[in-house]
């Protein structure tokens, strides 16, 4: 279900910005920003629900939201551009969307990157500690060292007593 939800989204978000490029049709802000807000409320909901976790499906998400968020700035630049004489409303609208829509991937792509060297790093370097065992357990393990006749060191403790 969060396959069909993550796949719906990044095409409607790359049929929306290819649509808005050629304008065809430029939505309105509100219909851009409920889109995008539906879609990441029912990616996450779907979820929660399902307790699973997917970074590739979270990566693809991350872009399809970052396309609508392009889109919804150029769709406010459309709406709010005011200047016609020196660009007009189209003309601006596809120099925003262009730019939003590179640089957002670009900064999503970087992250990626950023992540996958940050774990391969960190990879070589974690080295596993021992869970830490209960008080039972140490006993257990004393009393068995003390049937082997295993030679014991207690810091701070001395089983000679110079009292006697």
């Amino acid at each position: 279900m969060q396959v069909i939800i993550v796949v719906i989204s990044f095409l409607s978000a790359a049929l929306g910005v290819t649509v808005m490029y050629n304008a065809v049709y430029i939505p309105s802000v509100k219909l851009i920003l409920i889109t995008g807000l539906i879609a990441l409320v029912t990616y996450f909901t779907i979820k929660q629900l399902q307790q699973s976790k997917n970074k590739k499906l979270d990566k693809l998400m991350s872009i399809s939201m970052t396309l609508f968020g392009a889109m919804f700035i150029a769709s406010l630049v459309y709406s709010t551009w005011d200047i016609e004489k020196f660009l007009s409303r189209f003309t601006m609208m596809k120099l925003t969307l262009i730019l939003f829509g590179i640089i957002g991937v670009y900064l999503n792509v970087v992250f990626i990157r950023a992540e996958i060297s940050y774990k391969k790093k960190r990879g070589n370097q974690r080295i596993e500690e021992q869970p830490n065992k209960s008080y039972f357990e140490k006993r257990k393990e004393e009393k068995e060292r003390i049937k082997r006749g295993e030679v014991r060191i207690i810091l701070g403790g001395s089983t000679d007593n110079d009292d006697l």
